[in-house]
């Protein structure tokens, strides 16, 4: 139980990454995400999030990234809806 979403997400990664673990975050992204990946003394990897190439698409899709996931991975900051760009992550992009 934590007072709110930032502590969270700091207590999270302190409790589950170690020194030399990657975590995955979309951009753009929420301020805290980068210091917090830092306290943990984890490496950040950042996978840009790209504008709808088409009409009926929603925004970038999760298996566009998957260069960014190795050995290291630990931890995929997943915000839905993102802040700041508001954008809703699908079932099927999570796939």
């Amino acid at each position: 139980m934590c007072c709110g979403a930032t502590e969270a997400m700091i207590s999270t990664l302190l409790a589950v990454c170690d020194p030399g673990d990657e975590v995955v975050i979309f951009e753009p992204f929420y301020e805290n995400y980068g210091p917090d990946t830092a306290l943990s003394r984890s490496e950040p990897r950042f996978v840009k999030l790209r504008p709808p190439q088409t009409a009926t698409e929603s925004g970038a899709s999760m298996n566009t990234s998957a260069g960014q996931f190795g050995n290291h991975t630990k931890a995929i900051i997943v915000n839905t809806p993102n802040n700041p760009t508001g954008k809703v992550f699908t079932r099927s992009e999570s796939n």
